[in-house]
Formats: structure tokens, sequence, C-alpha cells
């Protein structure tokens, strides 16, 4: 009887597996967003905190900032060593950037844009490297609607579709490399698209500011790194008081955004595919391997977690994050790749052998 029940079970097994290996794309991503919405609905009977989505924003918000703001005042004052300041401020300030993702599809005070902006300052103010969330928002919305595209601006401005390479590696770490390195084509490819967005590029000297302090705690940083091996001068008066300040800033501050930012960029511009794209179904990938752990610790587990918002982009990230071990393995089950390290030494293109059946999808 047992061997009985263990053949009837691997026939219905591999039953399924045909029928699933018989569905199109559509037929694909529909399962799949059901499982993600039935997740979701289980969640949210199980908590009932879960309702009060606004209240959860604006307390993460305030959070995260006020933990930014209280790890550098405990390094200035000698409670905290600098790796220490450093990593909680970068995991700090991953929220806040998720929580700008989710402010820019309207998950927090629906209707409400005083609130809302008073968030996106918030949000952007402590990660003020990034371009302005006003701007991100035009670009990340048509990001969903050309993902994988080569009119995708917000991905292809952080490396998506590059060949692999040193040029591709200082991208991803480096706006102005990245700038330098992509800006010319994602304009010519993108003309049509930048032309419809309405909100300004910069707003306020807040991200140049950004760039100027780290280019210079770069450069005295490499400076100070010969002197010390050369012994040619001796930093005094001003000069050595002035590098201290810069210093602290860059614990406080510089590093966290930076350190952030990069990881972001890897892992996102990896996990999404570019070429051979047609549908949701083939946007993304799940990258999930112990490898992106360090990466994954200063982006909210992104890589794991992002391309279930491309199945239903309406859920909060925590909400996300906390559906991902039920709804992971509903995206295994219906084709989607996990951990598709391959896909880096193709620019990021979908092999062969990932190529939709019918082409189809539903949309973002």
């Amino acid at each position: 009887m047992k061997a009985t029940g263990n053949s009837g079970s691997t026939t219905k097994k591999a039953e399924s597996k045909i029928r699933i290996s018989e569905m199109g794309d559509r037929e694909r991503t529909r399962q799949i967003m059901k499982w993600i919405r039935f997740g979701e609905t289980r969640l949210r009977r199980k908590y009932s905190i879960l309702k009060y989505q606004n209240g959860i924003g604006m307390s993460i918000a305030l959070g995260s900032a006020l933990g930014m703001i209280l790890m550098g005042a405990a390094y200035i004052v000698g409670w905290v060593p600098a790796w220490v300041t450093i990593v909680c401020s970068a995991i700090f300030a991953s929220f806040l950037h998720e929580l700008e993702h989710d402010l820019i599809h309207n998950l927090y005070f629906k209707g409400n844009a005083k609130i809302q902006n008073f968030m996106f300052w918030i949000v952007w103010l402590f990660r003020a490297n990034t371009v302005n969330p006003w701007f991100r928002r035009e670009i990340h919305l048509l990001h969903h609607k050309v993902s994988g595209q080569p009119d995708d601006i917000e991905e292809r401005f952080i490396t998506n579709g590059m060949a692999p390479g040193w040029r591709r590696i200082l991208a991803m770490v480096d706006p102005i490399m990245a700038l330098s390195f992509q800006g010319p084509s994602i304009k010519r490819d993108a003309l049509r698209h930048f032309r419809k967005i309405k909100a300004p590029h910069e707003i306020g000297p807040f991200r140049p500011i950004f760039h100027l302090l780290w280019y210079t705690f770069l450069g005295w940083g490499a400076l100070s790194l010969v002197n010390l091996g050369l012994g040619l001068w001796n930093e005094t008066g001003w000069v050595a008081t002035a590098h201290g300040y810069l210093n602290t800033a860059a614990v406080v501050y510089l590093i966290p955004c930076w350190l952030r930012q990069s990881a972001i960029q890897i892992v996102s511009s990896n996990m999404h595919y570019y070429g051979n794209v047609h549908s949701v179904f083939e946007q993304t990938q799940v990258l999930d391997s112990w490898l992106i752990l360090p990466l994954h610790l200063f982006c909210f587990n992104f890589g794991s977690t992002h391309g279930i918002h491309h199945f239903v982009v309406n859920q909060p990230f925590y909400l996300r994050q906390a559906i991902a071990p039920f709804a992971k393995p509903a995206m295994r089950r219906y084709g989607i790749p996990f951990n598709d390290f391959r896909s880096m030494l193709r620019g990021n293109r979908r092999g062969s052998n990932l190529v939709s059946q019918d082409g189809l999808g539903a949309a973002a």
C-alpha cells in the first residue's frame, strides 16, 4: 500500500509538471499572481495591524531617518565604531529606499499629495546620492511598461544590459561613470520618453553637494594613502580639522549611502533581464543564493523578492518580504528562473532555454 501511495503521488506530480509545461506565459502569470494574492490575503487576515498601512509607512520613514541620525550621533560621541555606524546607517537607508518605491506606487496616503511629498523629502534627503523621487517616479512607472527593452531608462542607467567587464563594474558603483558610459545611448533610445518627463532631473543642490563631498573624500583619501607610504607632508591646523570633518561625514552619511546604492544597483541590474523579454513573465529572475547575502543586507533582500512585485505591484515592501517564502515556490513551479548567474555573462539576456512559449503576458 505504501509503494502504491508513493507511486500515485509521483504520478500526480508528473501530470502536474506536464500541465504546467503546456501553459503559455499568460496562464503562468495568472497562476503566479493568484498565489501571491492568496498569500497576501492570508497574511492580512492573520495580522490586523496590516490594515494601518499609512501609519506603518510613516513610522518606517521617521524611524529610519531617526535611526540614521542616532547612529551618526553615537559615532561622533565615540559610543560606536565606524563600521557599526556604516552598516546600520546603510540598512536604515535601504528601508527608506523601499519606502520611496512604495510611495511611487501610491501605497501610502493615496490622494494626499502634501503628506506624500513630505515623505518623499525624507526618503530623499537621507539618500541624496540618488535622483529625486519625483523624477524617479516617472522613470520607474515607465520601467514597468518597458522592462527589458532599450527604452527602460531606470534599469539601463544602473547598467542593465551592459556587457560584463570593467566598464560595467565602474558604472554599477559610480553614478558619474554610469552617466558617462550609458547616458548617450539611453538618451538616443528613449528620447521620446525623456520628452514626456515633467519632473526636473535636479531639485536643489543636494545631489551635487553629495557628489562634491564624496569625490573630495575619495581624492583626499587617495592622497593620504600616498602620503602615508612616502611621508611627504603632515596635515596640521585647519587642513587636519577639515579632513577630520570630512571623514566624519563619510562615516555617518556618505559611505552608507554609497554602500546601499551600490548594493541595490548590482542586484537590480542583474536580476532584471534585458533582451528576449516579451512579457511580465520574462522580466525578472529570483536571486536568492547565499552568495548574494552581503548585498541583500543593504538592499532589503531585493533580488529575492522584487520579482514578486513585477507580478503584483500594489504590495508594501514589508508585506512582499513576508509572503516571499509562500510565493517563491509557486514562481519556481511555474518556471521563473532562480539564480541564473550565467545571464550576467550575456549582458542580462535571457538564455534560449528561457524564451517564452507564446510571447504573451499580463501587463504590469
